[in-house]
C-alpha cells in the first residue's frame, strides 16, 4: 500500500465527515476509495480526493440529492468537478437570495411592528413620517368595500410580487390617490413590495416619497369590512392633493376577533 494514502478514519477526522457518511458516498457511487485492502477491507483515499469531498459536502449542505451527485461521476469513478461546481454555485446563489428575502422581510416586520406599537400609545391624530415606499397595486372600481374582493386582490398582489422577483413587505391595505395623468381619484389595493439590493423592479410600482409627513389615527372594529368602510367614508371628505392610506395593522397587541387599520392622510 502506498504511503500517501489516507485511511477512512483519517479522512473523517480531516474533513469532519463521519465514517458512515463516507461509506454511504461510496455505496451510491459519489466518492469511491482509491484503494481497498483486499485482506482487511479497509478503505483508503488520496489527497486529490479531498477536494472532491469538499465539493460533495458543500453540495449536500446545499440540498443536492446524493443520487443527483452520482450523475457527475463517470463509470471509472472520475468526477466532473467543473460541472458540479457550476451546479453548486447556482444553487448557493439561489439559497442566498432566498435568505436575503427572509432577512428583508423579518427586518421590515420588526421595524413596522415597533412603529405600530409606538403609534398605539399616541393620541390621535398623531404625526407619522414614512421613508420611501414602493407598492404593487390593483385597481378598485367599486364605490364601497367588499372583504372577499379585497382578499382576492391582495392575494393576487402577493402572487404577482413573487412572479416578478419582488419581496412582499409589511404594509398592506388600500390607497386613495389621484391618477398621475387624469387627476381622477380612486381606491387601489396595495401591497408594499421592493426588489432586493442590486436588483431592479421589472414592473411599475406606486411610489411614496421619502420623509413625507402624514396625520394618522387608528380605526378598530370587529371586522375588516367594518374598518375599511369607515376609511372609505373618510375619503369622501375633501383632501385636496393629499393621499389617503389605510393599512392593516400588525403589532404586539393583535387580538382574535378585532381588526385595526391605520389611516394616514398627507
Amino acid at each position: 500500500m502506498r504511503n500517501d494514502l489516507l485511511s477512512i478514519g483519517e479522512v473523517a477526522n480531516l474533513k469532519g465527515v463521519s465514517v458512515k457518511a463516507l461509506r454511504y458516498y461510496e455505496r451510491v457511487g459519489v466518492l469511491r476509495p482509491a484503494y481497498v485492502n483486499p485482506e482487511t477491507g479497509y478503505r483508503y483515499y488520496t489527497m486529490r480526493q479531498m477536494g472532491e469531498l469538499d465539493v460533495i459536502v458543500s453540495c449536500v449542505q446545499l440540498g443536492v440529492p446524493l443520487r443527483e451527485l452520482s450523475g457527475y461521476v463517470s463509470d471509472q469513478g472520475v468526477m466532473d468537478v467543473s460541472a458540479l461546481l457550476d451546479r453548486a454555485r447556482d444553487l448557493a446563489a439561489k439559497k442566498l437570495r432566498e435568505t436575503q428575502v427572509i432577512l428583508m422581510t423579518l427586518d421590515e416586520y420588526r421595524e413596522g411592528s415597533a412603529a405600530q406599537n409606538a403609534c398605539r400609545l399616541l393620541p390621535a391624530p398623531y404625526e407619522r413620517i414614512l421613508d420611501a415606499r414602493t407598492f404593487l397595486s390593483s385597481p378598485w372600481s367599486e364605490d364601497g368595500f367588499d372583504a372577499r374582493r379585497y382578499a382576492k386582490a391582495a392575494t393576487g398582489l402577493y402572487v404577482r410580487a413573487r412572479e416578478v422577483g419582488l419581496v412582499p413587505l409589511f404594509l398592506q391595505g388600500m390607497m386613495w390617490r389621484a391618477d398621475g395623468q387624469t387627476g381622477e381619484r380612486s381606491w387601489q389595493v396595495v401591497l408594499e413590495a421592493r426588489p432586493l439590493p442590486g436588483e431592479a423592479s421589472r414592473v411599475p410600482l406606486v411610489e411614496l416619497p421619502d420623509g413625507r409627513v402624514y396625520a394618522g389615527h387608528r380605526i378598530e372594529g370587529e371586522t375588516l369590512e367594518q374598518c375599511f368602510r369607515a376609511a372609505f367614508d373618510e375619503a369622501r371628505k375633501p383632501v385636496g392633493d393629499e393621499v389617503l392610506l389605510a393599512f392593516e395593522v400588525w403589532d404586539a397587541e393583535l387580538r382574535f376577533g378585532r381588526t385595526t387599520l391605520e389611516v394616514l392622510r398627507g
